[in-house]
């Protein structure tokens, strides 16, 4: 049989340390899930994972064990209490296994706040582990490497001679037993299980880490760990917005993103028709979570109001009242006529000072469609506005 020992009874004081939080890293959310989920998940779905151990903390223990239930982590057999130091975990989850583990079986350890472990990083270990008694994997140096004392540099080291652990490490039964009992005996504290395969004189193998198994120590670590699982900050906001309109037959007058246009007919509105800015109003709401144009656009008509940078305004005081501030603006408009692209840096401008936006971080595109569409043969505008707002 092979058992897994997930470590989570740490108290991640570095990451609280760093951001001034109470909460168990373990137990943060990422990925809509917690931290330690994600660990458990790739051994309990593993086919060469047969149990898991999940040492837990004073301070976890009953919401590590309603992770597991809640999320059907089936081979999570036993959840015990750590003990002060790695090494005191590892050995009580060793003596647990030891009651009915055979010399040939396998034990691999892990750390929980390594979250992003692949199934293939676990297969290799185990692989490697049957071989060479021992196996660990981790990250090749990238930096040069210096060794420093009392202030100074003494030496510059080979930086390829030199390899960052991570965990999964395995090691076989017989092995790790005698390994642990030197420990034991001479008092030896290592902080890896490779060191203390290591402390027998035995070699340990090693392959390298996949890109993202990396162990979260800071909270930008988890916000690291967050950005990869595709979650969006709590302090950013995203909306999606559109409008038409066709032109008018007969009357000149064009306004399109605060500039007027006088060669170009008008647009049907009871505004100025400027789809442009009824688009980003339509973005910037939606991303704060409030209404489209059109339920304040009649009252604003109703009091004389045609220009669309005064309905603009309305949403722009929304943002600043709950403490955002635009961070970017796409937008893609579908018309035959005008040209936009000769239009940009006129667009830009009048859009950067309606918006208090640095005009770089405004982007405008254009097509025809192919002219499969009322708005690629000439007939009106279409456009689309995709805004981003951060905390001010």
């Amino acid at each position: 049989m092979n058992y897994a020992i997930i470590l989570a009874a740490g108290e991640g004081k570095r990451l609280k340390s760093t951001h001034q939080t109470k909460e168990d890293k373990m137990l943060l959310l990422a990925g809509q899930k917690p931290v330690i989920y994600h660990s458990l998940i790739t051994f309990n779905d593993h086919p060469d994972i047969d149990q898991i151990i999940l040492v837990a903390g004073k301070h976890n223990k009953t919401a590590l064990d309603n992770i597991a239930k809640d999320f059907g982590l089936s081979k999570v057999k036993n959840i015990i209490l750590g003990g002060e130091t790695r090494q005191e975990s590892v050995n009580k989850a060793f003596q647990l296994i030891s009651k009915k583990a055979k010399n040939k079986d396998l034990i691999i350890v892990h750390n929980g706040a390594n979250p992003l472990v692949t199934q293939d990083e676990v297969a290799q270990v185990l692989d490697q582990t049957r071989i060479n008694g021992s196996c660990i994997v981790g990250h090749y140096a990238t930096s040069t490497l210096k060794e420093i004392h009392a202030g100074h540099i003494l030496k510059t080291h080979d930086r390829n001679k030199f390899f960052a652990a991570e965990t999964p490490q395995a090691v076989e039964f017989s092995l790790f037993k005698k390994a642990l009992d030197k420990a034991k005996k001479s008092k030896f504290e290592a902080t890896d299980e490779a060191m203390l395969v290591e402390n027998l004189g035995q070699k340990v193998a090693y392959i390298e880490a996949s890109e993202h198994n990396f162990k979260i120590t800071t909270y930008s670590d988890y916000l690291k760990l967050k950005a990869i699982l595709g979650d969006l900050p709590e302090d950013f906001r995203v909306g999606i917005g559109q409008d038409s309109h066709m032109f008018e037959t007969e009357e000149k007058g064009l306004t399109l993103g605060g500039i007027k246009i006088p060669d170009e007919n008008k647009l049907k509105a009871n505004s100025d028709g400027d789809v442009i800015l009824h688009a980003i109003f339509n973005a910037l709401s939606q991303a704060i979570g409030e209404m489209s144009l059109g339920f304040y656009a009649d009252e604003e008509f109703a009091n004389g109001i045609t220009d669309s940078k005064k309905y603009l305004e309305i949403v722009l005081k929304k943002i600043k009242k709950q403490d955002f501030k635009i961070n970017s603006l796409g937008l893609m408009l579908e018309c035959k006529h005008p040209k936009i692209d000769p239009l940009v840096p006129k667009l830009k401008k009048s859009l950067s000072a309606i918006l208090n936006l640095e005009p770089k971080k405004i982007g405008i595109t254009a097509t025809t469609g192919e002219h499969l569409t009322l708005f690629g043969v000439g007939k009106g505008i279409q456009c689309f506005a995709i805004a981003s707002l951060v905390k001010d």
